[in-house]
């Protein structure tokens, strides 16, 4: 099925196949439903930079500007292709930034499919969250409506 089903497990990683590189930039930079969320897309890289696909020990991983300790996820199918991916950094000693945020527009397909991915990679960074000492807040830096970002604080 092309945008996989309701029943396909989706993984979490933090490195990417190197052979991945085209669909990691179709769901990173050539994403039909960028248009839903430009204004934080733009205010994302005006803030901190433009994002940048590189390979290191064999894997895919994403640097943005200059910025020091990004840390990428990425949601991946039963055959180690990219449906969603989430790139942060702990922007403040109590915050962590949600830079981009991504979901591969077969499995966006459906709202259900669309909904998993999100839940399954924001689930991973609240965990890595509560397990980085002193952070106690995510940031989503795309956000619904250009006068604020959404914020969550986290229950310890």
């Amino acid at each position: 099925m092309l945008g996989g089903s309701l029943g396909a497990s989706i993984g979490i990683t933090s490195k990417l196949a190197a052979d991945q590189r085209p669909a990691l930039e179709q769901l990173l930079f050539f994403n039909v439903n960028q248009h839903r969320v430009r204004v934080g897309i733009q205010q994302s890289i005006d803030t901190y930079g433009v994002p940048e696909i590189y390979e290191q020990d064999g894997g895919l991983r994403v640097r943005v500007g200059d910025i020091a300790g990004v840390q990428t996820l990425f949601a991946v199918s039963d055959e180690g292709r990219p449906v969603g991916v989430a790139v942060f950094v702990r922007s403040a000693h109590e915050r962590f930034a949600v830079l981009h945020l991504g979901v591969d527009p077969r499995w966006s397909l459906t709202a259900d499919l669309s909904t998993r991915v999100l839940l399954k990679l924001m689930h991973e960074i609240r965990s890595t969250a509560r397990r980085t000492r002193g952070v106690d807040c995510i940031e989503l830096v795309y956000k619904a409506r250009p006068s604020r970002r959404a914020t969550a604080r986290l229950n310890h």
